[in-house]
């Protein structure tokens, strides 16, 4: 039940009304508003002292974060903003983590203050609020031909993130929660869809990025990916998972959700869930309540509970399992199988259809399952992995051959967003 490790790398609009239709083609623009500027506060004691706060008015300043342990990663970038007593002040940040915390340098020109000031920095980065990074040590302050040694803190919002690995920490519903996002290479702020994807049972945001690879995926194609960390071992309400009511992890999504547009600008038309086992489950129980996401994806991991779940609409969904699962057996797609095309108004008619075996060393095929009756707004899709088990499609096997077969005859990265990526609320 636990599945994908990683690299540092990389949330809400109104409910849709009762079978409201969803379309295929690409969504407009976002509401949320584009991000503020970066902003800078330098301070330095001494007589007089030096005081600089504003808004950068070019460059930018990168705060990136660690998937791992979402923490603060890199402090990096150069830019101007208006000078303490007129004119330009520069600033520039060189600070990288290293196996002894965050190291590196910072300085600041202000010509029409007459001040100079630079600073080593070896630890003692804090982070007061979020996108927020603060530091405090001695720098050397120069004036004119003299200089001293003073006390220098820095403080950096980054108000316009950059592309990169950026780590939410909120406490909700009593509990500090954490997610980290990857915003992809060419992101300018413009409004983007977000592919959020559930981990499974154990599995820790770094661990499905490294066993999956979704947000490289992600990273050169233009959309937001986003893992959240669940609480304890798993996803709640689900089998595997939680059953604590204080957790909220519903709540938790609404929540990023509403983060991701008002934050990052993503288009909140065009938010999509993904999981894996235990985070698959999840996936059907959001799909059963959770209609700010537009498409869904869950691989091996299927609905429980069809009994309390009530879509207020058509939900388009795909399901891929392996049928050599022995964790999550390939017995319980069935009854999530009926539940999705019953409630789609797909009828029973199906149609198989092999995929090419471009990988026959893995020694699994794949049989894609299409209703073509299903309503246009609600496709239902499974595909078959012959031969698989409990991994992730076209990544890196867990436990190596513990868990079954891994096929390479899909990758679930990109039927994941191949699928979604059509369909948007309206």
């Amino acid at each position: 039940m636990v599945h994908h490790l990683s690299k540092s790398w990389r949330g809400l609009a109104a409910a849709c009304l009762a079978g409201a239709a969803l379309s295929a083609v690409p969504a407009g623009a976002a509401h949320a508003a584009p991000p503020a500027e970066d902003r800078v506060t330098v301070t330095a004691a001494g007589s007089p002292a030096y005081d600089l706060t504003g808004e950068l008015s070019s460059g930018a300043i990168a705060v990136l974060d660690n998937v791992a342990t979402f923490e603060t990663d890199k402090i990096q970038g150069t830019g101007s903003l208006p000078g303490a007593d007129g004119g330009t002040a520069n600033v520039s940040f060189r600070i990288a983590r290293t196996l002894f915390g965050l190291k590196g340098d910072f300085t600041l020109k202000d010509p029409g203050a007459g001040v100079e000031i630079s600073a080593r920095i070896n630890g003692g980065v804090t982070a007061p609020g979020q996108a927020t990074v603060r530091w405090e040590g001695n720098g050397t302050v120069r004036r004119g031909d003299s200089s001293a040694t003073r006390p220098v803190t820095f403080t950096v919002e980054d108000r316009r993130p950059d592309p990169g690995d950026h780590a939410i920490r909120i406490t909700h519903a009593g509990q500090a929660r954490n997610a980290i996002l990857r915003l992809p290479d060419d992101y300018d702020g413009t409004p983007r869809p977000v592919l959020f994807h559930f981990p499974g049972l154990l599995e820790s945001p770094g661990a499905a990025e490294y066993f999956g690879r979704m947000a490289d995926y992600a990273q050169t194609r233009g959309f937001i990916m986003i893992t959240p960390e669940h609480h304890g071992i798993g996803w709640q309400g689900v089998p595997g998972g939680t059953s604590s009511p204080d957790v909220d992890d519903p709540g938790f999504v609404r929540r990023l959700q509403d983060i991701l547009v008002e934050r990052f600008n993503a288009d909140p038309a065009r938010l999509y869930a993904s999981g894996m086992s235990n985070g698959g489950f999840f996936t059907h129980r959001m799909a059963c309540e959770n209609d700010r996401f537009a498409a869904y994806v869950a691989v091996a991991g299927q609905l429980t509970g069809t009994a309390s779940c009530r879509p207020g609409r058509h939900v388009p969904i795909v399901m891929i399992h392996g049928d050599g699962d022995f964790v999550v057996p390939y017995a319980t797609v069935q009854p999530a199988l009926d539940f999705w095309t019953s409630h789609n108004g797909c009828g029973t008619r199906s149609v198989a259809t092999q995929l090419p075996d471009i990988a026959p060393d893995d020694n699994t095929t794949v049989v894609r399952h299409d209703y073509p009756d299903c309503a246009a707004d609600g496709p239902v899709i499974l595909y078959q992995i012959k031969g698989g088990g409990h991994n992730w499609p076209g990544g890196l096997p867990f436990l190596g051959p513990f868990l079954g077969g891994t096929t390479y005859d899909i990758e679930a990265n990109a039927v994941i967003w191949d699928f979604v990526s059509q369909y948007h609320l309206p």
